[in-house]
């Protein structure tokens, strides 16, 4: 009887110090214990026996292969929601136990059966409370304001003359609902903060401090988790008692069990809420389940016999591809656990009874639908996403083009966000190693403010290709959204006229400082800002001062943009007489100290320039090597004043010359490289190479009815031997070798060895480092044309 006595106290007393930071409402918890001969003796028993082993003992009765015990009912001390249980028993090889409780509202007495709930199974897998004792490792959830409570235990062995003896069990009750009141749908969300950043978006979660009142430090047992562990907590809810069940599980686990904080990372109800658990995020280590191993574990609240309901599917499918893509395990592989001696591999999202086989859970219908629930988080794992800020069906042609490079077939999602109306959505299939196009007038007509959104679960590469009936433009998105973007060129002299495109995919409305530096070291900024789910154009030139004043007209400059949250920026420019010349690109995300140019030249009527941005305080010094085909180099110095744009004419360094370039700065600056020929009436501007790659990508292109050029550049003191794997639109290849010398440049005319080809793709490989760059000119330039830098591959 002492041992029944002291055994809740004890545990209430080692309660770990986290529990008494506890803020806000508490649950209340009780206890019921039976452990003496008296206790067992009272039940209604059948194929059992009670012996005086321990003070009090129940097991098989001799020559019995299974036998129950049912208690008396239990009048509690205040009404409650939820239970678990803690008990001591021993299992000899070959018998089971299992326990089950019920509760009703109203007494018991000459009721019978009616109004007592259902059965609920208490399992413990391998759960031990802090003391040592078996334990239910969650609680029950009970019809809100239960009184009273019965126990029943089921014996069995298949060994003859062998039982189970169970001498204790303590029953927790917990009043965790006039307390908290609170509905979960009444409590604010936001993206989970922990882990690094992702494609992928972040869950939106109940927070540990909305949920629970409580603040306090995580533990500091930490590891980067190689994969989640699914339970299953078998509970029946109504809509408004999951944070009920949720608030009371912490209780339990930390004021019962004694362990330091709960044991689960993520909960999810059939509502589909997502609540945070355990302090510190996916990477606070469990020791109390699954053996401590290295995992995120997530309960699904949900009755065992029942499928996960929609909503909490998709929450649970979101949440395990974020994992996945945060901690990098593919959610449809697997990893290695054990020691040296004993190592064994296991799926990466794993149910709880795999990695512990006396788990019983998850049940049949979540158990048996892991598979299709690995398989829905790897396609909804975004590898890849890229941002278009322009987009104009109303004065362009638009294309965009997706290659995939990968093995695996890919679903690409196209989204064209229409501001103001509802966006144009379309599924694109790419093959592996395929590409696929997309004609954007053939979707929408008449829209001038169309940005783009392509997303996929493989690592696709995407280019955007508009175009004039005199010049065209394009190249790859922008893979990753900034807070910051640079333009080294920018001019509204003569002809030019230069829009800055932002575009804010952000469902919040994003304010940005644009500032203008000219070349004269003087500068100009404009507060704007840019609606959620919308873009801005600015037009430069048309930007007025209160005085009435136009500052930036008749002007060259160089931009720096700085938002108050990441955004896509793009820039496009038009020029030349009638304004027949356009191109139009992607911002500078990045400054860096050296740039890389693989094509350029000043051969016939072609200008070529430099725009280098010093937004530094202090001035920039630089170093400019020209590089012909021959490997001859041609030096120049130049020094930039602070918050200035600075332009090279290599016209009048390197007259008549093909050449790559490479710049070096003592500062980080923003350079761009302009090719206009057809007497200034068409050509391109874009950035550099901030290193050489081993490998590079070119998802459009094609040499019917046009010239088509890669420029190869090896900046390096080796010779380079490169390979250009090429892909047509009927599914033929090609391929070419070549070697550039150390510090030299090749050029390799793609439509002199695979003329009138549709479309074509291009994967540039090599033994050493280089930069790649592909010309494109519609006509042999008659129609314009532009240069682009090729997409890095790992």
């Amino acid at each position: 009887m002492l041992t029944a006595i002291l055994l809740p106290l004890l545990l209430l007393v080692l309660a770990p110090p986290v529990a008494a930071q506890q803020q806000g409402p508490q649950a209340r918890i009780g206890t019921w214990t039976l452990t003496t001969v008296a206790d067992w003796q009272a039940g209604a028993a059948s194929g059992t026996m009670v012996t005086n082993n321990a003070g009090g003992e129940l097991r098989l009765a001799d020559g019995q292969a299974s036998g129950s015990f049912i208690s008396v009912p239990f009048k509690t001390d205040f009404a409650a929601n939820a239970a678990g249980l803690l008990w001591e028993a021993e299992l000899p090889p070959g018998t089971q136990l299992s326990l089950a409780l019920r509760s009703r509202i109203t007494p018991p007495e000459d009721a019978g059966e009616a109004g007592w709930s259902a059965w609920y199974q208490l399992e413990s897998g391998n759960t031990r409370s802090a003391t040592g004792g078996w334990a239910s490792p969650h609680v029950v959830a009970l019809p809100r304001g239960s009184e009273y409570l019965q126990l029943r235990v089921n014996l069995s062995s298949d060994v003859a003359r062998a039982s189970a003896s169970l001498r204790q069990v303590s029953v927790s009750y917990l009043d965790s609902a006039s307390t908290f009141p609170t509905f979960a749908a009444g409590l604010p969300r936001q993206p989970i903060l922990f882990g690094p950043e992702t494609l992928t978006q972040r869950p939106a979660v109940i927070a540990r401090r909305d949920w629970s009142g409580r603040v306090a430090a995580a533990q500091p047992g930490r590891s980067d988790p190689l994969g989640v562990i699914v339970h299953q907590l078998d509970t029946t809810l109504t809509a408004d008692a999951s944070l009920e069940l949720v608030r009371a599980l912490l209780a339990y686990q930390t004021q019962v069990l004694g362990w330091e904080d709960l044991s689960y990372h993520y909960l999810i109800d059939p509502e589909g809420n997502l609540y945070e658990g355990r302090l510190g995020g996916p990477t606070s280590r469990v020791t109390q389940v699954a053996g401590g191993d290295r995992a995120v574990h997530v309960a699904l609240l949900n009755p065992r016999e029942e499928p996960l309901s929609p909503t909490a599917q998709s929450s649970l499918v979101s949440l395990l591809a974020w994992l996945g893509q945060a901690y990098d395990f593919a959610p449809t592989g697997q990893h290695s656990v054990g020691s040296a001696g004993g190592r064994t591999t296991r799926p990466n999202i794993a149910a709880h009874n795999e990695v512990v086989p006396t788990a019983p859970d998850p049940y049949g219908p979540v158990q048996n639908a892991l598979p299709q629930l690995r398989t829905l988080a790897d396609q909804s794992t975004v590898r890849a996403r890229w941002y278009f800020a322009e987009g104009n069906v109303s004065d362009y042609s638009q294309r965009l083009s997706l290659f995939n490079p990968t093995n695996s077939p890919a679903d690409a999602r196209i989204t064209l966000v229409r501001p103001g109306a509802a966006p144009v959505a379309r599924i694109v299939d790419v093959a592996p190693g395929a590409r696929s196009d997309l004609t954007i007038n053939a979707l929408v007509q008449d829209e001038n403010a169309l940005p783009a959104i392509v997303e996929s679960s493989v690592a696709l590469l995407a280019e955007r290709s508009m175009g004039l009936t005199s010049d065209i433009g394009g190249g790859p998105g922008i893979s990753r959204l900034s807070r910051v973007w640079y333009f080294a060129e920018g001019s509204t002299e003569g002809t030019n006229r230069t829009f800055l495109v932002l575009f804010n995919p952000n469902a919040t409305s994003a304010q940005a400082t644009v500032t203008y530096m000219r070349r004269d070291g003087t500068s100009l900024s404009q507060e704007v800002q840019i609606a959620g789910q919308d873009r801005l154009v600015i037009t430069v030139g048309d930007i007025t001062q209160p005085d009435g004043s136009m500052p930036l007209q008749g002007t060259n400059f160089g931009v720096q943009v700085i938002a108050n949250q990441p955004i896509a920026a793009e820039r496009t420019m038009r020029f030349g007489p009638g304004q027949t010349g356009m191109h139009t690109g992607r911002g500078i995300a990045t400054l860096a100290r050296e740039w890389h140019f693989a094509e350029g030249t000043t051969e016939g009527d072609f200008r070529m320039r430099l725009l280098v941005l010093n937004p530094n305080r202090h001035m920039a010094n630089l170093e400019v090597s020209f590089m012909g085909p021959d490997g001859q180099q041609e030096l120049r110095r130049y020094a930039v004043p602070p918050r200035t744009q600075l332009t090279i004419d290599a016209n009048e360094v390197v007259p008549n010359l093909g050449v790559s370039t490479k710049l070096r700065s003592d500062r980080p600056v923003a350079v761009e490289r302009s090719l206009h020929f057809n007497n200034g009436a068409t050509g391109s501007v874009g950035a550099g190479a901030t290193a050489p790659e081993l490998r590079w990508a070119f998802v459009d292109g094609r040499t019917s009815d046009a010239t088509y050029y890669l420029c190869v550049s090896n900046p390096g003191y080796l010779p380079a031997d490169v390979t250009v794997d090429l892909r047509f639109s009927d599914g033929a290849i090609g391929s070419q070798r070549f070697r550039v010398p150390a510090g030299a440049r090749y050029t390799m005319a793609v439509h002199e060895f695979y003329p009138d080809e549709a479309a074509v793709t291009a994967i540039v490989r090599a033994t050493q480092p280089i930069v790649a760059e592909r010309s494109l000119f519609p006509g042999g330039g008659a129609r314009g044309g532009f240069t682009v830098l090729g997409l890095p591959l790992p």
